[in-house]
């Protein structure tokens, strides 16, 4: 179902592409996620992400991010975060101006077992603050309206040998602005799909490599990332 879902919401805008630009650009996406318990139902969740655009040669973002992690039950956890961004000018599609960006968000999150398979979900609600910087931007530029972003990730993950230390993974995501009307795109805002080869490292940390492709919808066309990903993943507890 989730690839099922990643085809059509793929198709779907590339049904828009015929009449805008589309246009390739290769990305490096590096990223350290982490996920500190120091209570029964308690965690600390923090990440820090480099992208490069053009082939690494120049700034595409710079990401961190800091949260609060509360077990609901087994299953389901809810994240509350504030992340900080800051957003480079680059490519064929320039944004007006650099941008830093304040971003506060409520995620819930999912996660079942079934023999070697473990499918988890999120959906996540973002508050966005942008303001312009730089050279670019406007004379005493303010910070623009909220935009209010829905999120939703599938992944789905396959042990590949008899101790599940090393494992591939399908990742599907998109986008959907939804607030203010004039902060909308016409259609899905982006589109996500990944697939990666991990490695359990030790029993709190694993390493995954892989390819990402992002449909990205900007004014005056579409833009198509082919992304190398290399991401780090710790569970090792504060105390």
């Amino acid at each position: 179902m989730t690839f099922r879902r990643a085809f059509f919401m793929l198709s779907l805008a590339a049904s828009r592409c015929g009449a805008q630009k589309t246009v390739n650009s290769a990305m490096i996406w590096m990223g350290a996620f982490g996920d500190h318990r120091f209570a029964a139902k308690s965690s600390l969740y923090w990440d820090v992400q480099i992208r490069r655009a053009d082939f690494g040669e120049r700034w595409q973002q710079l990401l961190g991010t800091v949260g609060y992690t509360r077990d609901l039950n087994p299953h389901w956890r809810a994240t509350v975060a504030t992340e900080f961004t800051h957003g480079y000018r680059y490519g064929p599609f320039p944004a007006r101006a650099n941008a830093v960006e304040f971003r506060p968000w409520l995620q819930i999150a999912g996660t079942r077992t079934i023999n070697k398979w473990t499918w988890s979900d999120r959906a996540r609600v973002e508050l966005r603050m942008l303001k312009a910087i730089g050279e670019f931007a406007p004379i005493n530029a303010d910070f623009q309206p909220t935009v209010v972003r829905l999120r939703r990730q599938d992944r789905v993950q396959h042990a590949l040998n008899g101790s599940g230390n090393w494992y591939g993974a399908g990742v599907t995501e998109f986008f959907v602005n939804v607030a203010p009307a004039k902060s909308r795109v016409a259609m899905l805002e982006q589109v996500r799909v990944q697939a990666l080869l991990g490695h359990q490292l030790s029993a709190r940390n694993r390493a995954e490599a892989g390819y990402g492709a992002q449909l990205f919808n900007r004014h005056g066309g579409y833009e198509l990332n082919h992304i190398l990903l290399l991401l780090f993943r710790t569970t090792v507890p504060l105390t």
